[in-house]
């Protein structure tokens, strides 16, 4: 009997250390950095894929269209009636397996945006490699060609688009999409990316922040432009400083950092009608100083956060112009509505939120505290006695 044991024991180690039956090599799979999705003409989806060449990685250069040589990396894409049906035909013609469990970055085209991305979104989070932490973002024209752009920092473009996105104040995952587009009261948003000439103009193609898309449901309905955008950075959940010009006179101006920011929505119900009343807080430090004023004054302190609550105020009112013109609700007001009013908001609201925008008011109250001035209160390089 014991002679019996030994050798099951013995036969269930064997089977044990027998080696893994489902290992992936590396040199058996491309591992994919970014993809891009867009729409043909004849309806049908392009899937772009952005792979590393590991045995050209001393190249300085990219390649795409099918081609390799010394490249450092290779861009495919193939068109089908769905992702998938795509996706399996670059995989007829690449000797090794798709790989997508590294991959960062997520491109939608401008024209598929446009038509809906809900069914792409879709296949795409059905992947079973796929990451919910990846970064989204959409381009005007097609998302292929920020794959085949050539950035001088960093070695792939989706690499650069991973780091822009992080250091843009406005970041978008594929979890965050899903969430937005499934939350009634809220609109979904999406980063916007370019292939621009590098300057002075050479033959690399950076990848330049343009904008930020907004949409009404799934569907894109117009893209803002960077300038316009200093109201939307103030109501992310995750506020990322950023600098705004303030002009004082037609030679004069101050930079501004607003270090801090946080909005606070409150909506009040009237007889039907719904106020918004929106409150805003930001610290700001000064950090240039291209004027004569000097900062020891109060008066003049005083002067400069009335310029800083004017400058926010018409961005956010620009803003709320949009979310009316545009019947996007990008910031929440839904949201906030549904917590202090969730009879109301369920009753009469939800199924007919983004027709009810363009009949709210609002009134916005914003403070600005200026913090820091830095090691001088006055430019170093006017004299007591210069004027303009």
């Amino acid at each position: 009997m014991k002679t019996v044991t030994r050798m099951l024991v013995v036969s269930v180690c064997m089977f044990l250390v027998s080696g893994c039956w489902d290992r992936r090599e590396v040199n058996d799979m491309a591992i994919v950095i970014a993809m891009a999705m867009d729409k043909e003409p004849d309806g049908k989806y392009r899937l772009s894929i952005q792979v590393p060449l590991v045995s050209s990685l001393g190249a300085q250069s990219g390649g795409g269209g099918g081609t390799s040589g010394d490249k450092s990396y290779y861009v495919d894409s193939a068109v089908g009636r769905t992702i998938r049906e795509a996706n399996g035909l670059i995989q007829a013609r690449m000797s090794r397996e798709i790989y997508y469990s590294h991959h960062r970055m997520i491109v939608i085209g401008e024209e598929l945006a446009k038509d809906g991305v809900s069914d792409v979104l879709d296949i795409v989070a059905r992947f079973p490699e796929n990451r919910l932490t990846a970064y989204i973002v959409m381009t005007k024209g097609k998302g292929i060609e920020l794959l085949t752009a050539q950035p001088q920092f960093e070695r792939f473009s989706g690499e650069a688009m991973r780091e822009l996105v992080k250091m843009g104040g406005i970041s978008v995952t594929l979890k965050d999409v899903a969430q937005m587009l499934s939350t009634p009261g809220l609109d979904a948003i999406l980063p916007v990316l370019a292939a621009v000439d590098s300057h002075p103009k050479g033959k690399s193609k950076e990848i330049e922040a343009i904008g930020v898309g907004l949409f009404r449901h799934d569907k894109l309905v117009t893209i803002s432009k960077p300038k316009e955008l200093l109201g939307l950075r103030l109501f992310q959940r995750d506020f990322t400083p950023f600098s705004v010009v303030l002009p004082l006179t037609k030679h004069e101006r101050l930079t501004i950092t607003l270090s801090k920011g946080r909005a606070n929505i409150k909506p009040v119900i009237r007889k039907g009608h719904i106020h918004f009343k929106i409150e805003l807080n930001a610290s700001a430090v000064v950090v240039e100083n291209l004027s004569n004023l000097d900062l020891e004054e109060e008066k003049n302190i005083r002067m400069l956060q009335a310029k800083l609550v004017k400058q926010i105020n018409d961005g956010v009112t620009h803003m709320m112009h949009t979310i009316q013109k545009k019947q996007s609700d990008f910031i929440g007001l839904g949201i906030a509505l549904s917590r202090n009013y969730p009879r109301e908001w369920q009753d009469r609201y939800r199924n007919k939120w983004n027709e009810e925008l363009p009949k709210i008011t609002y009134e916005i109250r914003t403070k600005v505290n200026v913090v820091n001035f830095g090691q001088t209160t006055k430019n170093i390089t006017k004299g007591e006695d210069d004027h303009e």
